[in-house]
């Protein structure tokens, strides 16, 4: 009876370990995708390559530009607060995605998700930067009814320029 209590605590132990990693791995997840609205698929992230998006995104996103420097695809929506979203891939490599815009309805609206994601402005007064450790660097501001989410992917075409703004 004394081995199988061993044995019965010591499986709750290995359990009870492997859901509280399994919990950390989800909030350290979970706070970087903070920085982008809850409408952006969890699985679309800054520096993922053209060829995962497009696996994961599907014919939902249709290429609508093809730059000297990057590749545009846009993804129309039927959510009620946003028509449109925009995603920047760079053409070199894997092609890495460090652009995207939401396009809201109204600017109110863009104000709206804008605060309650970022908080104030804390750059240039308008505008908000942040690093999460382990991710790139975020730069956000709006543009009338866009929330332009830029992340600071080395090559691309914020990149040269991130700390001269």
């Amino acid at each position: 009876m004394n081995i199988k209590l061993n044995f019965i605590r010591q499986y709750l132990y290995l359990i009870l370990s492997l859901l509280g990693s399994s919990l950390l791995a989800q909030n350290q997840v979970s706070q970087f995708y903070n920085e982008l609205p809850s409408e952006i698929s969890s699985e679309i992230y800054f520096g993922m390559g053209l060829a995962n998006f497009k696996d994961k995104i599907g014919t939902n996103a249709l290429q609508t530009a093809d730059d000297e420097f990057r590749l545009v695809y846009l993804q129309e929506t039927n959510l009620p607060e946003i028509t449109d979203i925009i995603y920047y891939f760079d053409t070199g490599g894997n092609k890495p995605l460090y652009e995207i815009i939401i396009i809201y309805k109204n600017e109110e609206q863009t104000n709206k998700v804008a605060n309650m994601l970022f908080n104030k402005p804390n750059f240039n007064q308008s505008e908000w930067r942040f690093k999460n450790q382990g991710f790139p660097e975020i730069w956000s501001w709006i543009f009338k009814t866009k929330l332009v989410v830029v992340a600071n992917i080395p090559n691309t075409e914020w990149s040269d320029n991130w700390n001269k703004q």
